[in-house]
């Protein structure tokens, strides 16, 4: 039995004969992959192609669940209304959805984080609560941003690190797609990458990180465990896997990819 964190996710259900269609025109994910108990990653973004929400979604072709970050589920549910032009399917927050850490109880959506076993639910199983260091912690060594904290609605796909597991370059048309699919096929460099670094010692977030005497971002979720501190942040471009850094008085380095 795993661990469960309660405020950290809300749930947006769609659902209609037009569902999964309907949604498949507009996130980055493809649809045709769909299943009940197995979360894809996908994104919400805007029509100039940056970041709405960072979604799991699951579901069958009448009914869709959308798990995304605490605080936007609201924002999803206007954003796909606006779009729901004669659609037979309705949107509706819910609140209360849970996550649950190396275990999924009967009946969850399965999204793994990083290679450790995560889920949502919106049922409570009774499971012991996890603290949110510990939930920190697996987030942030799987490299999974949280929308509004780590990356927000100037970011563009291709500085999170998921653009291999939240888009689909063989689907059609979805939205913010011109912009995604010009930056692929150019092979444009991006301004920021979102970064794993790992420091000598504590830190308070937002922490700003230097290389050489020059800023070149920030840490925006720390967490630690049994002395090692490790960080996720949007760094500048000239920031590599292997760099020394400097977090106030602590030292650190860049890590690789995610995991």
């Amino acid at each position: 039995m795993g661990g469960k964190i309660r405020d950290r996710f809300e749930l947006v259900r769609v659902e209609g004969p037009d569902s999964r269609r309907f949604l498949d025109g507009l996130l980055s994910q493809d649809l045709a992959e769909l299943h009940p108990t197995r979360g894809l990653r996908s994104f919400l973004l805007s029509p100039q192609g940056k970041l709405r929400a960072l979604l799991w979604v699951a579901g069958t072709e009448e009914r869709v669940d959308l798990y995304t970050d605490a605080g936007l589920g609201e924002r999803v549910a206007a954003d796909l209304s606006h779009y729901k032009i004669r659609v037979k399917a309705g949107i509706s927050p819910i609140a209360g959805a849970l996550a649950f850490l190396d275990g999924i109880p009967p009946g969850a959506v399965e999204a793994d984080l990083g290679d450790r076993v995560r889920g949502f639910s919106t049922v409570d199983p009774g499971w012991e609560e996890i603290s949110e260091n510990e939930w920190a912690l697996a987030r942030i060594e799987a490299g999974e941003p949280v929308m509004e904290l780590d990356v927000d609605e100037r970011t563009i796909p291709q500085e999170t690190g998921l653009l291999g597991e939240a888009v689909s370059f063989t689907k059609g048309c979805y939205l913010g797609q011109e912009l995604v699919a010009r930056l692929d096929s150019r092979q444009g460099r991006v301004n920021r990458n979102l970064r794993r670094v790992e420091l000598d010692g504590p830190v308070t977030a937002p922490a700003v990180v230097e290389v050489d005497g020059e800023a070149v971002g920030s840490l925006t979720s720390i967490a630690s465990d049994a002395g090692k501190v490790i960080g996720l942040g949007l760094l500048h471009r000239r920031v590599e896997p292997g760099d020394q850094i400097l977090v106030g008085e602590r030292k650190g380095q860049v890590l690789g990819a995610n995991p």
